[in-house]
């Protein structure tokens, strides 16, 4: 990593898993997160920032998917960086509800907050595969009370961030693309603290993690 210690401020940590076939195809699965460290002294460790992120927000966002669902790796790199390869780790953990899984359409949405308004300055995650025991019947369209407990955890381990190893604090960020160069050297893009982070009760539906049709 060449660019200048001052300068490399922002990680992007890419999760990756995959849920497996409900009767259809499997699907891969990406949720992307970045975060700002709030001191410069010295290099990023990236193993050290995925050692750290993995027991901070990757198990407890496991813990609120179906059983279906499998973690497979994370991928993180100094955005600042436009030529800073991913560094790979492998991660085997299985989503922590267990029974039937709802379709694979079926999405929680978490809106993420900074302090400055418009949509330049704010983010979003859709989160599955989803459980039937995140339902309760009456109320099949809302998330029911154990559920919310579970992205609550979730959701303030995403605002708490993390400490990595070497004692570097990293701070979760909504990056904007508006405007955004990745290819410049040091890459040019906006990124806000994020201030809160609130989860829409109502199940969405995400069509483009939609499986195959089947005849």
């Amino acid at each position: 990593m060449s660019l200048p210690v001052g300068q490399q401020t922002h990680v992007e940590i890419v999760l990756q898993g995959l849920m497996a076939s409900g009767g259809s195809d499997s699907r891969n699965t990406y949720n992307v997160f970045h975060f700002r460290r709030t001191t410069t002294t010295g290099n990023i460790s990236k193993s050290a920032v995925d050692t750290a992120f993995q027991a901070a927000i990757g198990v407890p966002l496991a813990a609120c998917l179906n059983n279906r669902w499998s973690q497979q790796n994370n991928n993180v790199r100094c955005l600042n960086d436009p030529t800073d390869p991913y560094l790979t780790t492998s991660h085997v953990v299985v989503g922590g509800v267990a029974g039937d899984g709802l379709s694979s359409v079926l999405w929680a949405y978490v809106l993420m907050r900074s302090g400055l308004r418009g949509g330049k300055y704010r983010g979003a995650k859709r989160l599955g595969p989803l459980s039937e025991a995140d339902v309760t019947a009456g109320g099949d369209d809302i998330l029911n009370a154990a559920a919310i407990a579970r992205f609550a955890t979730l959701r303030a381990a995403i605002l708490a961030g993390f400490t990595d190893g070497g004692g570097t604090v990293w701070v979760p960020s909504v990056v904007s693309r508006i405007g955004a160069d990745f290819r410049a050297y040091p890459a040019v893009f906006t990124a806000t603290d994020i201030s809160q982070i609130l989860l829409n009760k109502r199940i969405g539906r995400s069509k483009v993690r939609e499986t195959q049709s089947q005849y």
